[in-house]
């Protein structure tokens, strides 16, 4: 049985911080949809709300065709009324990068009297490029998006949006710089992924320091780390038992007032990330060594041996909507813990 939600404010004090449905994919049934073992009673986008309120956050994100599949105006407006007699923001999880798409998108996130909207650059996990071509391949889809942003940008100038470009375990943050700088619009920036930058050979605080003047949005994630012979395997945690120093992030977010951060749990399949392998690294750029030091380091101390799967990987799925609820209320906890004592990190 998933965790009791109430519809009204949680009596703790509200915390800075949202709920993405992308990070609870099996409750929300995103996960083995249309076949057996998907969830047989996922939440809807209103049992998302009472949730959020539940918990004591401050947002919610999520795609439109989880409110309503057609984007019904009076639907949109009445989920957009009920947020905000909840107290809470809603940031739209956007399309893929395409101006037609984005236009309507973009309609519905103001219709939503949303402020940001999320997207990805590709499907591509792991930081293998080797699916999308390699490292001719990521170039060159980079330039085709970086186009395609530079039509959609004054679209959501218009309507006062913005949209955030998530590091979705593809792009570095040269890759993310290089767009947001090329595209040259102050409605484009970064959606700061805080597990990502793992997938990427790339230490999650340096990582958001150097993206930070194009900060407009964040992911809240953690993950575990053990060692594999080709590199390491990222698995699933609750948010704040993990390897990621988000002190040291929160700090940086403080710096952003007017940014939004969402909780967002790891998908529900490990991620292995091999960087010893010479094939990894022919689809990227070349580094300096000194930039990778912090991650090999993280490898050196990572677990040796740790159960990694989830309750979807060992084909446990009957018990795991009371796993991913429990693993989001230690994710909240651990938050709490970590901004109460002084208010720190994010506006509420």
């Amino acid at each position: 049985m998933q965790t009791g939600m109430q519809t009204e404010h949680s009596s703790q004090a509200r915390l800075p911080i949202g709920l993405c449905v992308f990070g609870i994919a099996y409750s929300c049934g995103f996960v083995g949809r249309g076949t057996p073992r998907a969830h047989p009673a996922p939440l809807n986008a209103y049992d998302v709300l009472a949730l959020a309120a539940r918990l004591g956050l401050n947002a919610v994100e999520l795609p439109p065709a989880y409110i309503d599949p057609n984007a019904d105006p009076a639907a949109l407006a009445a989920f957009r009324d009920r947020a905000q007699e909840l107290g809470l923001r809603i940031v739209v999880a956007g399309p893929a990068i395409d101006p037609d798409a984005f236009r309507r998108h973009l309609e519905i996130a103001q219709q939503l009297g949303a402020t940001t909207v999320r997207c990805t650059l590709s499907h591509v996990l792991c930081g293998d490029r080797a699916p999308i071509g390699g490292l001719d391949g990521w170039q060159r889809h980079l330039q085709d998006a970086a186009q395609k942003l530079a039509q959609i940008a004054p679209m959501a100038e218009d309507r006062g949006l913005r949209i955030g470009v998530e590091n979705h375990q593809d792009a570095t943050s040269d890759d993310l710089i290089w767009l947001c700088e090329t595209v040259g619009s102050p409605a484009v920036g970064v959606t700061l992924d805080t597990g990502n930058p793992l997938a990427v050979a790339e230490d999650p605080v340096r990582f958001a320091e150097r993206i930070l003047p194009h900060l407009v949005h964040v992911h809240l994630k953690d993950y575990r780390m053990v060692a594999t012979p080709a590199g390491y395997r990222l698995f699933h945690c609750p948010i704040g038992a993990g390897v990621v120093d988000f002190p040291a992030l929160f700090a940086l977010f403080a710096t952003k007032p007017d940014v939004a951060a969402n909780l967002e749990m790891a998908a529900l399949g490990e991620r292995h990330i091999r960087i010893l392998d010479e094939d990894y690294w022919a689809g990227h750029s070349p580094r300096p060594v000194a930039d990778l030091l912090p991650v090999l380091r993280r490898w050196r101390g990572a677990e040796q041996e740790a159960e990694w799967r989830t309750p979807w990987e060992t084909g446990d799925e009957a018990l795991l909507g009371d796993w991913e609820m429990a693993r989001l209320d230690e994710s909240v906890a651990r938050m709490r813990a970590l901004l109460a004592p002084n208010g720190a990190g994010l506006p509420a």
